[in-house]
């Protein structure tokens, strides 16, 4: 999660910058520069931590049965190293355009619209597992994604003066 928040935060004062100055087209390809090194980066860590996710969990401690626990919820939260990049550098773009209030409502939707109710609906099957529990974090991640690709569409249409 270090380098998608670096990715925000960077963006974002990149972003305002180049807004500032009247330049949104490089502002836009900042936002897409993130998410495709984002995405690059994060798909290494999700590959890694899917097929050896017990590596990382035995630095932590070394019962082999939580090892085993968090190995299984990290093949779920896996993808979330992904589609965070892309969320983060959405976020950033919009944090650099002073558009913070939109930022925290998609925040919230995601939150209670997907993640919560997720993790409690898998939690409660019968054949419940951490990966599957593990998969509300992504999965409200991408619902996250779609809701601010629609909103820069929205936005860019304003930007550019059709509304």
């Amino acid at each position: 999660m270090l380098i998608p928040s670096s990715l925000m935060q960077s963006i974002s004062a990149f972003v305002a910058q180049n807004v500032g100055a009247g330049k949104e087209k490089r502002a836009r390809d900042t936002m897409l520069c993130g998410m495709t090194m984002g995405i690059c980066i994060g798909a290494l860590v999700c590959i890694g931590v899917f097929l050896k996710g017990d590596i990382p969990s035995a630095l932590f401690t070394q019962d082999e049965a939580v090892i085993v626990r968090a190995f299984e919820y990290l093949r779920g939260f896996a993808p979330e190293a992904v589609v965070t990049a892309i969320l983060f550098s959405f976020i950033g773009y919009y944090n650099g355009h002073g558009q913070t209030l939109f930022v925290m409502i998609q925040g919230l939707a995601q939150t209670f619209l997907v993640r919560l109710p997720m993790s409690w609906y898998m939690s409660i099957q019968p054949d419940a597992s951490l990966t599957n529990i593990g998969l509300a974090a992504p999965s409200a991640t991408v619902f996250g994604i779609l809701i601010n690709g629609l909103y820069f569409l929205y936005y860019s249409r304003k930007v550019n003066g059709k509304k």
